[in-house]
């Protein structure tokens, strides 16, 4: 129920905070962040796809000795630039990656009030019991999705882009 004394300015455009303010047919952008080793292997591998409008990052947090300032330095690109100019953000990780990071992706995509989205994906081998990835996951994003297959990654990217 909307408030009384709120106006129809007060509102997002399509009513909805963290909604794409566009019309569905323009393009989506699209921030892919692979976190831990995990996590990047597979946003490598959307990567190698060169989907339209898809911007890959890699923050591999033990990969520059645990210092969050040079693994940003070290995923290439412009990640301040990305995260904020994309209408969707996600993550991806696997079980026992280090997703120390994911509460910075999260901080600079909401401080442009955007989402963010968590692809975990646990093998059916794996045991889904909650583990350490899985809770800093689930504190550091809006949305989290687990998933059985890192197939589903790049086809859910490219079936939300353009």
């Amino acid at each position: 129920m909307i408030h009384a004394a709120m106006t129809s300015k007060d509102l997002p455009a399509f009513g909805l905070a963290g909604r794409i303010q566009a019309p569905n047919s323009q393009p989506r952008s699209i921030a892919l962040v692979g976190l831990g080793e995990g996590g990047a292997a597979i946003a490598r591998g959307v990567a190698r796809e060169s989907l339209a409008n898809v911007e890959v990052h890699v923050l591999a947090k033990s990969a520059v000795g645990g210092d969050a300032i040079a693994a940003i330095k070290a995923g290439g690109g412009d990640l301040q630039r990305d995260l904020t100019g994309a209408d969707m953000i996600f993550i991806v990780a696997r079980p026992g990656d280090d997703v120390g990071l994911a509460t910075v992706v999260s901080s600079i995509a909401h401080s442009r009030n955007h989402p963010v989205t968590a692809l975990y994906v646990v093998p059916p081998e794996v045991s889904a019991d909650e583990d350490a990835t899985l809770k800093t996951l689930r504190s550091a994003v809006e949305m989290l999705v687990v998933v059985t297959d890192e197939s589903y990654v790049p086809a859910m990217i490219a079936a939300l882009g353009p």
